[in-house]
């Protein structure tokens, strides 16, 4: 204790104390000098009354005729800042007290911790984030001096950027920055007074230190092989006009989430099993398809699974023979096609060509007023059962496959058939076809007679 103190007494005899406040040197006592230069001197001072730890600093009057930084800090609450305190004026100078933050300058973290690409990356978006909270200010600030030695890292791993002496407010009606203070290395183009600086100046500064995490230099080497993803965010970054860098510190940070080698990992496989799902999809519809074309179910050596009853087949088509005066259903074993119930529908039902014949309309598959079906079907396609349901009950009840309150989700399957299956199992109108997969002009009669005789009995 007694050494700590003389320490003190020596770094107290040292300094001039009638440039410092006096208000300040009766509450704090100095330290260690933590930096001297450009007017500003750097503190690190204990609090006489609770003997906590701080940082003060005193701005020269002489050379700062206005010090931004109690301003800035006073508005600002993020635990990646450091907390204004107090501060102390006298004729000479400005003194700011800030919280003090323990750890390590990003300097000596990376020459003393060594660590990883992810940790380096997980401390980028850190930083980030303090960016999108200083940009995103009703008055955005803008630090200009984002280097190495103004990042804290505490022990935790937290990162903390500290230093706003030359911070700035951003004004919109400003052209020009009235004054240059930093680091040569981390200036972009702008700050040198080409034009105003705003957040992008501080995105250019991001870029060098980027640089600098992944390379170990502040300068382009050609030599050295940088990962693409990250050379690409590099380049961006430090891009001569602020136009052609990243908007804003949001941007940034999506970028280096999407360039992290584990994300891009992950984007890979996840590319890779969608294409495998479409190659997988269209491999399954293609079987169904060619299954569907080439399947007949009255080929010789094949025995259906449900056969129809032939006498209920003759009684069909004898009476649509009958109502119609029609032959379309004399070849009863024939398989059915898309083709056939066009006809039907033309030549017994009085429906218009164009309205049958109509491709259906761009689009999810829809009801029109101009098309009969809402999907597009090759008239030499062979006739599954549902969708002859769906037809038929779109004859005689039209108004019942548009009505989707009885469905409770979405199976993919088209819910104006979804419904007329529904009515044509409740009401019997499938009896006498058995089959589920593509059905006869046979079972094509049984269908439409089963149709025409409920109808029938209802309106009676």
């Amino acid at each position: 204790m007694n050494n700590l103190q003389t320490a003190v007494n020596e770094i107290l005899n040292s300094l001039d104390q009638t440039a410092y406040p006096a208000a300040f040197l009766a509450q704090y006592d100095q330290l260690e000098c933590l930096a001297n230069g450009h007017g500003t001197e750097t503190f690190l001072v204990r609090q006489r009354q609770t003997g906590k730890l701080y940082v003060a600093k005193f701005y020269d009057k002489q050379l700062y005729s206005l010090v931004h930084e109690s301003s800035i800090l006073k508005g600002l609450h993020h635990s990646g800042l450091p907390a204004f305190t107090d501060e102390f004026e006298n004729d000479r100078g400005v003194c700011i007290v800030r919280e003090y933050i323990e750890g390590k300058s990003l300097d000596r973290y990376l020459a003393e911790q060594s660590p990883d690409q992810t940790t380096k990356l997980a401390l980028c978006l850190q930083l980030c984030d303090i960016l999108i909270y200083l940009h995103g200010q009703e008055n955005p600030v803008i630090h200009r001096d984002i280097k190495p030695q103004n990042i804290i890292i505490r022990p935790d791993g937290s990162l903390v950027l500290i230093d706003f002496d030359i911070a700035r407010v951003y004004h919109r009606q400003a052209e020009t920055d009235t004054q240059f203070f930093g680091t040569r290395e981390y200036a972009p183009p702008e700050q040198y007074g080409f034009s105003q600086t705003d957040g992008r100046a501080d995105i250019y500064s991001f870029g060098i230190l980027l640089r600098f995490l992944f390379t170990g230099s502040e300068k382009a080497n050609n030599k050295c092989v940088v990962y693409p993803p990250l050379a690409k965010i590099i380049n961006k970054c430090t891009a001569f006009a602020p136009q052609e860098r990243f908007r804003n510190a949001a941007a940034l940070k999506k970028a280096l989430q999407e360039a992290n080698p584990a994300a891009q990992l992950r984007r890979k496989i996840l590319l890779s099993v969608c294409l495998l799902a479409a190659v997988a999809l269209s491999v399954w519809a293609g079987l169904r398809w060619y299954r569907a074309a080439t399947y007949n179910p009255f080929a010789e050596g094949i025995i259906p699974t449900v056969a129809t009853d032939a006498e209920r087949v003759s009684d069909a088509i004898t009476y649509l023979q009958q109502k119609f005066n029609t032959k379309l259903f004399d070849d009863s074993a024939a398989y059915a096609d898309i083709g056939f119930v066009k006809t039907i529908l033309t030549e017994l039902y009085g429906y218009g060509r164009d309205y049958v014949y109509a491709l259906p309309e761009e689009g999810l598959p829809h009801e029109s007023e101009h098309n009969f079906l809402p999907w597009g079907m090759g008239d030499e396609q062979y006739l599954p059962r549902d969708v002859m349901a769906y037809v038929a009950v779109k004859i005689y009840w039209p108004e019942k496959v548009t009505d989707y309150t009885s469905l409770k989700d979405d199976n993919g399957v088209y819910p104006g058939v979804r419904v007329a299956l529904q009515f044509a199992e409740k009401s019997g109108m499938l009896s006498g076809v058995g089959r589920p997969e593509d059905i006869s002009k046979g079972e094509t009669a049984v269908l439409l007679a089963n149709a025409d005789r409920l109808f029938a009995a209802k309106t009676e």
